[in-house]
């Protein structure tokens, strides 16, 4: 990057290191936890919570750097956990002036948290077939994928004045639509990251779409992605067939990573 976008850049990598450094110290002075009021549990640090290989990937992954030390609560069994990170602290805690809201980070890097457990959980169901990542964004999960091994096809309708990523870049991606690149690669697995909130992209990708399986992670039915026709498609024509074993998400969000595949025809969903 140079000019404008490059100074804009660096003011919120410096910002971002800022938040870690004061976190930091934040914790040493609570090496118990933080009880906030409303909650149950105490609060610790992420990294104190995540399995140990979801740690140590953490430290070399960009996102998950300054949320290391980001409150987060752990829930669940320790098989399966699910482990919200709260991107704020009350105002009269030191470091709460320091630290950096979710929405500003999502478009630095992605509205979506990664892990070392993601990942493998791709590449695991995947086994060595191909992946079409639309609305890739800033690129940064297809950046991580292909690092992992993975052949990623990353695609955006808009690629050099994303609304949605501050214009930071990680990685190749096509200028494509969605229902294009849908259409063209049914060779490949489709991926559907946090789709945007009432836009029809996701719902015209998977009506597009004739290959064999889809990664979605987002929000659920009634949150902050897709249209209410996207979940609709998806409960109508494909069946869950994996979960990630590890939930790491934004406290107040209820997403999650699933991997469907379709419904085979005359099967029916169990009435609830």
């Amino acid at each position: 990057m140079t000019g404008p976008a490059s100074s804009t850049a660096e003011t919120v990598i410096s910002r971002i290191a800022e938040t870690g450094q004061r976190l930091v110290r934040y914790w040493e002075r609570h090496r118990d936890g933080v009880l906030l009021p409303g909650w149950h549990a105490p609060f610790q640090p992420l990294g104190e919570l995540l399995p140990a290989r979801d740690a140590q990937f953490a430290e070399r992954n960009p996102q998950m750097v300054p949320l290391l030390w980001y409150p987060a609560l752990r829930r669940g069994p320790e098989a399966g956990p699910v482990i919200d990170v709260f991107d704020h602290l009350p105002t009269d805690h030191d470091a709460a002036s320091a630290m950096i809201r979710r929405q500003e980070l999502s478009r630095v890097y992605s509205w979506a948290i990664a892990s070392r457990t993601v990942l493998d959980w791709f590449a695991d169901r995947l086994s060595g077939r191909g992946l079409l990542e639309v609305g890739a964004g800033s690129g940064y999960w297809a950046w991580l994928l292909r690092a992992h091994g993975i052949d990623v096809l990353a695609t955006d309708s808009v690629t050099d004045r994303n609304g949605y990523t501050d214009r930071f870049r990680y990685t190749d991606i096509q200028t494509a639509t969605a229902v294009d690149a849908a259409r063209r690669h049914t060779d490949r697995v489709l991926a559907i990251i946090w789709p945007p909130q009432r836009d029809p992209m996701a719902t015209e990708a998977l009506r597009a779409y004739e290959g064999p399986g889809l990664f979605y992670i987002g929000d659920r039915p009634g949150g902050l992605c897709a249209e209410p026709s996207f979940f609709a498609e998806l409960a109508e024509h494909w069946r869950p067939a994996s979960r990630c074993p590890l939930s790491l998400r934004w406290l107040g969000y209820h997403d999650e990573a699933t991997y469907y595949v379709r419904r085979t025809p005359g099967h029916h969903r169990p009435r609830a």
